[in-house]
Parts: structure tokens; C-alpha cells; sequence
């Protein structure tokens, strides 16, 4: 029996394709599409901004980058 994973899509974003969000705010993005996707693994998410000002500026960050890590 082959074993395949069911491709999750969102729109023209697909859990097949390599992502890249460049410039991101609070990650809210990024973890809209990894809980459809059930994976982070395909993406990479930045931002313009350090750790410390993204903490300061969105109250959301930390649990945001948090659950991205997690998956």
C-alpha cells in the first residue's frame, strides 16, 4: 500500500510548493497556513523588524513565532 500526504491548499498557496514571506508583522499569516497545512515545514517567514520590536509592537508575536517553532 503507498503512502502519500493529501496536498492542503489555501487559495493559489499549496502544502506542496516552498514558501517565502518576506516582511511579516505579527506572523499571523505564516500560522494561518501551517494550521491548514498541518506543517511549517515548507515555509520560511521573516521580518523587518527584531525580536524585541516585534514583542514591543504586536501582542500576538510571541504566541505566534511560539506555535510557527512548534511546527
Amino acid at each position: 500500500m503507498e503512502l502519500f500526504s493529501l496536498e492542503r491548499r489555501i487559495k493559489h498557496y499549496s502544502s506542496s510548493q516552498k514558501i517565502l514571506l518576506v516582511g511579516e508583522g505579527d506572523f499571523s499569516f505564516p500560522v494561518c497556513l501551517a494550521r491548514t497545512f498541518c506543517s511549517a515545514t515548507s515555509m520560511v517567514a521573516t521580518s523587518l523588524d527584531s525580536e524585541v520590536t516585534l514583542m514591543m509592537d504586536y501582542s500576538k508575536a510571541t504566541s505566534n513565532l511560539n506555535e510557527l517553532k512548534a511546527r
